[in-house]
């Protein structure tokens, strides 16, 4: 019995992810190739995104201070890494579905290294190896889906129809949640997700503490900063911090002069990408 709903999970992912990038193909994207974000949805974003920043300032801030001034830093790292060991399977798994065997590659040696050396819960590798986070919206660019209008989602904050898709399989594709769940209890499920839940999201917002709050401070408009921002991390996310090599996704490229020479082509891609059948 466990078999077969374990079977039927896959296959439900699978075809979630298939649906996911047909979506993603379909959503709007800019009418000109050089607009910065496309966002259709302004208002109602704003509302949601008040709502955010309300529930940051009221509840995730202090408790994110409280977190980082009363929890040692070695045991804050000791979380962060457990929490990059959990999530090596679906990022490596992104490298592979990119076509990225070096960087599937390199992320399973970096896990096993650190497995190996400091029982996932110390950073072995280090900066001799680090970790290069992947995930399914990133995938679905280098399949050539646009990333669609831009969104403000609430307790997620900016994202666009794309990345929310890439969110949603990823969180649903997750291997040892899908073993707890599987094998566990209900409430063993429960206690692990909303376990790595909470200890995900302090470990993000510890790493911004007090940049957010000045960078409101300097923003004339704090609502079109962040939106900015988020596009250029997407941007430079898809291409791994390669600017030179484009991609072929509508909103993604970086406004150039047509008049000008057409750039040589990068020697050596850090990304393989390819079109599935």
């Amino acid at each position: 019995m466990q078999s077969n709903t374990l079977r039927e999970n896959i296959r439900k992912f699978f075809c979630v992810a298939v649906v996911s990038v047909a979506l993603a193909a379909c959503a709007g994207a800019p009418k000109s190739a050089t607009e910065d974000v496309y966002d259709p949805f302004e208002p109602v974003n704003r509302v949601f995104f008040d709502f955010n920043i309300f529930l940051d300032k009221t509840v995730l801030r202090p408790v994110t201070r409280f977190y980082v001034n009363v929890v040692p830093e070695g045991f804050r790292m000791t979380v962060h890494n457990i929490l990059e060991i959990l999530n090596t399977p679906i990022v490596a798994t992104n490298h592979l579905l990119q076509g990225n065997v070096d960087g599937f590659m390199h992320t399973l040696g970096r896990a096993t290294f650190n497995l190996a050396g400091g029982a996932g819960l110390i950073d072995v590798s280090g900066e001799k190896a680090p970790f290069k986070d992947e995930d399914f919206g990133q995938t679905m660019a280098v399949w050539g889906a646009p990333g669609g209008p831009y969104l403000v989602l609430p307790f997620f904050g900016p994202s666009n129809v794309r990345d929310a898709i890439g969110t949603g399989v990823d969180s649903a594709a997750e291997p040892v949640g899908l073993l707890v769940s599987e094998f566990g209890s209900d409430l063993t499920s429960y206690l692990f997700s909303g376990s790595k839940l909470t200890a995900t999201v302090l470990d993000k917002r510890s790493r911004i503490l007090g940049q957010l709050e000045e960078l409101e401070k300097t923003s004339l408009d704090f609502y079109a900063t962040i939106r900015s921002l988020y596009q250029q991390k997407r941007r430079d996310d898809i291409r791994n911090g390669d600017s030179s090599e484009p991609l072929p996704i509508p909103e993604i490229t970086f406004e150039r002069d047509d008049s000008a020479p057409p750039r040589a082509p990068a020697p050596t891609p850090t990304k393989a990408s390819f079109t599935p059948n």
